[in-house]
């Protein structure tokens, strides 16, 4: 039956015509994101045409944009279906009946829309929320730790099966499942999420073909002979069309847009923006991250290898790992510089990656855990990194999810740390219990410093929703009690006549 839809799906997707924003509208595309038509770059990018088609649009702007009377705001609107942002607020769920129960509020299938900007995948997904309308690579994996929780496999294997279809067809899985973030994918997380439901033996191909863009497009040789990886994107010579107006002024305080590659491939990361990418903390425009190995890609590149029984390439990796990222003067794993030949120095949580994919040693595991205990915790979880005077989002005094479960999951493995993991559980799921009570939401990340302030940094406003939250939270909340036990919420929700939604649509 799957075969049958995904012949369908395809030929649908062959009549559909669909391609980058900035491509299609051109200096139209410019000029939105130049005079600030919406506080977020990202909105237009997701928009759709309401009845031209993109070439008759661009048409229509050059005959009318020198006319005095044109109002380029009317233009916009009149021309185009602009998204909306929902958030949904419920004034009686507890919080474990909120994780639950959003999950069919954030999912979503395309819509095989002309000039939309949305590659299309066969199946059912679920996107983090908020401005997020689409899926994220690294963000399902967490996700769908709480989908296991709700008892929702079959909407984890069609999301296996989406990341698959896109391996096969795009050549590897994007950052999100939109045309302008085709050029880059994510922390490389698949091989872990096909063990989720024991379904690694079913996508071996598709895991090798991931395996090979990386290894491809992404990997550094070393003058030892060693092969480590590093964060990259293919359309590397333009802004990115969801940041377009933040990038050119970065590149225009550089004076220079090669800065473009190195802002694209933070992204790729999933760390965009961090210290740990940047020269000077304070000053974005020193971003050098295609000069950096970091740490955290290459231990899931080494899982993906064993993954793959590729032993020698893995256990290669392994003392690559050990040489370069290791600091016997900090006690730490940190990120190293290819280009300068030494390690970053930038304490972060990232460290913790080679203590959870189990390349650290236990002597290096405790003395990471010493480390994390004495820098990173806080009254709310652990900060991601120990900057000082950075204003980027991945940086003090903000938690993120994925981290604190990969540091809770660290530390439970690491003998006379265990207690720390679980103080680490307990903060910050009291953190997040804390902001719902206050709010109703669960939230993108958090101010784990001063648990009475919002998050905050970054190039827009903290989202809330929110996917990867609400996994990792039903994770904790579940961890070392039988699945079996967890409520599946999903049936029937919308019946439960006393549940009341506050669905606020924000342009």
């Amino acid at each position: 039956m799957k075969t049958l839809h995904l012949v369908v799906f395809h030929l649908i997707i062959l009549s559909t015509i669909s391609q980058s924003p900035d491509q299609l509208y051109d200096e139209l595309f410019r000029a939105v994101q130049i005079q600030r038509l919406f506080s977020d770059s990202k909105t237009f990018c997701d928009v759709v045409p309401r009845k031209l088609g993109p070439n008759q649009i661009l048409d229509l702007y050059r005959q009318e944009y020198n006319n005095q009377t044109f109002n380029l705001t009317s233009f916009i609107f009149n021309n185009f279906i602009i998204p909306n942002t929902t958030t949904i607020v419920h004034e009686k769920w507890t919080i474990e009946q909120h994780c639950h129960r959003l999950w069919p509020l954030l999912t979503r299938t395309t819509n095989h829309e002309n000039f939309s900007s949305f590659i299309d995948v066969p199946y059912q997904f679920v996107v983090p929320g908020g401005r997020f309308r689409e899926f994220y690579y690294w963000d399902t994996y967490f996700t769908m730790l709480g989908l296991i929780r709700s008892k929702e496999i079959q909407l984890i294997d069609n999301m296996l099966e989406n990341f698959a279809y896109l391996i096969r067809t795009v050549g590897h899985i994007p950052n999100g499942n939109r045309y302008y973030y085709e050029g880059r994918s994510q922390p490389p997380f698949f091989s872990l999420m096909t063990e989720l439901t024991s379904k690694t033996d079913k996508y071996k191909d598709e895991l090798e073909k991931e395996y090979q863009f990386w290894m491809n497009k992404r990997s550094i040789k070393l003058d030892d002979g060693s092969i480590l990886n590093r964060y990259y994107d293919d359309l590397n010579a333009r802004p990115r069309p969801e940041a377009y107006i933040e990038d050119v002024e970065i590149a225009h305080k550089k004076n220079n847009t090669d800065v473009y590659v190195h802002l694209r491939a933070a992204a790729e990361s999933g760390w965009d923006f961090s210290s740990r990418w940047l020269e000077d903390e304070k000053d974005l425009s020193t971003i050098i991250t295609t000069n950096i190995l970091p740490v955290d890609l290459n231990c899931l590149l080494y899982h993906l290898e064993l993954t793959l029984n590729k032993k020698s390439q893995a256990e290669n990796r392994r003392r690559a790992i050990h040489k370069y990222m290791w600091s016997d003067d900090l006690q730490f794993f940190t990120d190293y510089n290819f280009i300068q030949k030494k390690p970053t120095n930038r304490l972060t949580l990232a460290a913790l990656y080679p203590v959870w994919l189990d390349i650290a040693t236990k002597n290096q595991a405790q003395n990471v855990a010493r480390q994390v205990e004495s820098l990173f915790l806080r009254d709310g979880g652990v900060v991601t990194t120990i900057s000082n005077q950075s204003t980027q989002q991945w940086d003090n005094p903000n938690g993120w999810a994925p981290l604190q479960y990969i540091a809770y999951r660290a530390l439970l493995k690491t003998p006379g740390y265990e207690s720390l993991g679980e103080t680490i559980r307990r903060r910050w799921m009291a953190l997040n219990e804390k902001v719902f009570q206050d709010t109703g939401k669960m939230m993108e990340k958090y101010d784990v410093v001063n648990i009475n302030k919002s998050a905050g940094g970054g190039e827009y406003k903290t989202q809330d929703g929110f996917g990867w939250t609400n996994g990792v939270y039903l994770e904790m909340l579940y961890d070392q009690q039988p699945i079996s036990n967890t409520v599946h919420y999903r049936k029937n929700i919308f019946q439960i006549s006393s549940l009341i939604f506050f669905i606020f649509i924000l342009q």
